[in-house]
């Protein structure tokens, strides 16, 4: 992406004014996008193929599992000369959107919206970034699109959209903890690393002992350890993020649950419905008829 160094400090001691949401699948990754309305802003979360933005005089990439905050603020710049390692072939993609206004001031680079964040009431969010789970955001995005179909009153969806917002700023200052911390303390850094490895192979059929022999650790060590740091055994983690993935997996694709259930590496249909029900208190069936209704532009 073509980067531009600032950050939104984003004003949430009050909820948000939700506008409208909802999902694009385009015909073409090459879209055109006109500022909103002064006061607004425009989220968006990729979750098919590479985005490619022209907003105002910037062209900007959004990839799956990123997102994009646009707002009529943004400095004007120079229309980037194209390169031969773009991609910029029409192609097919899709990704959620959410409308909004809120009270919010510009920094002028990352460094100085770092330190916002430690101010009360107020977040600090890069315009541009890669979300951590990715599936969590977009889930509650999903969600809110049913709220607003349901007919559901403004207060509520003024909560959910600053709920989306916080989620991603909550994921961004964990990954900018990450950052800062994870070459300084050798502990820390193997839960880290433990993380991205979960989240690298959670369509395989992941157990703690593969983890541990990955890492050069004992099972039970291993999961000590994890569970020293996130409160829960890494059996149960790596669990949880599949049924995350599952739950993205069943609210916006046409997958069977049985395809699903191979996707995320069970061998056991019977046993992945068993896990499922057990985390969520629900069938993979009864959760995608909660969230089967998709608000979808072209």
């Amino acid at each position: 992406m073509h980067q531009l160094c600032f950050s939104y400090r984003l004003d949430i001691q009050s909820p948000f004014q939700f506008k409208k949401t909802g999902k694009c699948e385009a015909v073409s990754s090459v879209q055109t996008h006109h500022p909103p309305n002064a006061r607004d802003f425009k989220l968006i979360v990729a979750t098919e193929s590479t985005l490619y933005l022209q907003y105002k005089n910037t062209r900007c990439t959004v990839s799956p599992g990123e997102y994009l905050l646009l707002h009529p603020s943004l400095p004007p710049q120079k229309f980037p000369p194209r390169s031969k390692s773009d991609s910029l072939m029409p192609a097919s993609c899709s990704y959620y959107w959410m409308r909004f206004s809120c009270p919010a001031s510009l920094s002028d680079s990352e460094a100085a919206a770092g330190a916002a964040a430690n101010l009360r009431g107020i977040a600090s969010l890069p315009f541009h970034g890669r979300l951590l789970h990715p599936q969590k955001p977009l889930l509650l995005m999903r969600q809110l699109q049913d709220c607003v179909r349901s007919g559901y009153d403004a207060p509520y969806l003024n909560y959910m959209a600053t709920l989306i917002v916080c989620e991603i700023v909550n994921q961004h200052r964990f990954l900018l903890s990450r950052e800062e911390n994870g070459f300084t303390n050798a502990r820390k850094q193997l839960y880290n690393d433990i993380i991205d490895y979960v989240n690298y192979y959670i369509n395989d059929d992941l157990k703690v002992s593969t983890i541990a022999r990955h890492f050069g650790y004992n099972d039970k060590y291993l999961s000590r350890y994890f569970k020293k740091f996130s409160g829960v055994s890494l059996k149960h983690y790596i669990l949880s993020q599949k049924i995350e993935r599952a739950n993205f997996l069943l609210a916006d694709t046409n997958l069977t649950v049985s395809d699903i259930s191979n996707s995320l590496g069970f061998s056991d249909y019977h046993n992945f419905i068993r896990i499922y029900k057990s985390l969520t208190s629900m069938t993979p069936s009864e959760y995608r008829d909660v969230y089967v209704r998709r608000i979808v532009e072209h």
